[in-house]
C-alpha cells in the first residue's frame, strides 16, 4: 500500500519533505537509489511539469555530479587554459613585467578585457603568437596555475 506524494511546488518546499519522501520521489523519475539529489531531483520534477524529456547528454551530467553537485560548479566557472578566476599571470618581455589578471569573462590587462590570452600577447608583441606559449601555461594544470 503506498500513499500518494504531493509534487513540491518550489524547492524550498522538496528541501523539507522528509528523506523517504523525497526518496520515492526520486523512485518515480530515476532507477537508482536516492542519495540527498535534490537540485537534480527538483530537475525531474520541473521538466515533469513542464512535459519535457531530459536529453541523455544531460543525464550523464546528472549521475556524474549526483553525489558532489559543488563540483559542477569547478566546471561551470573553468575557463580552458584551466586557471582560476583571479589568478594572476605574470610575463617579463623585452625587460617589462606584464600582469593579466584571470576574470570571469575573460581576462584583464592595463584597465582593458580580453577575451584570450592570444589577444594580449599581440598587444603586447606586436605580431601574432600563442597567447598560452607566450605566457608559458600551455601545459599547466589547474594545480599548477595557483
Amino acid at each position: 500500500m503506498s500513499c500518494e506524494i504531493d509534487i513540491p511546488q518550489r524547492f524550498d518546499e522538496l528541501k523539507r519533505l522528509p528523506f523517504a519522501e523525497r526518496g520515492q520521489l526520486w523512485a518515480k523519475y530515476c532507477p537508482y537509489p536516492f542519495k540527498r539529489q535534490n537540485f537534480a531531483l527538483w530537475y525531474y520534477i520541473q521538466c515533469d511539469r513542464l512535459k519535457l524529456r531530459i536529453e541523455p547528454k544531460y543525464m550523464v551530467k546528472i549521475r556524474k555530479y549526483k553525489d558532489n553537485p559543488d563540483a559542477c560548479l569547478d566546471k561551470v566557472h573553468k575557463n580552458k587554459y584551466n586557471l582560476t578566476i583571479g589568478s594572476t599571470i605574470t610575463k617579463i618581455f623585452r625587460g617589462i613585467k606584464h600582469n593579466v589578471i584571470v576574470t570571469d569573462d575573460g581576462f584583464a590587462y592595463n584597465d582593458k578585457t580580453y577575451k584570450t590570452l592570444s589577444a594580449i600577447a599581440l598587444d603586447i608583441t606586436g605580431i601574432k603568437v600563442s597567447g598560452p606559449d607566450f605566457f608559458g601555461i600551455a601545459k599547466r594544470t589547474k594545480h599548477d596555475s595557483k
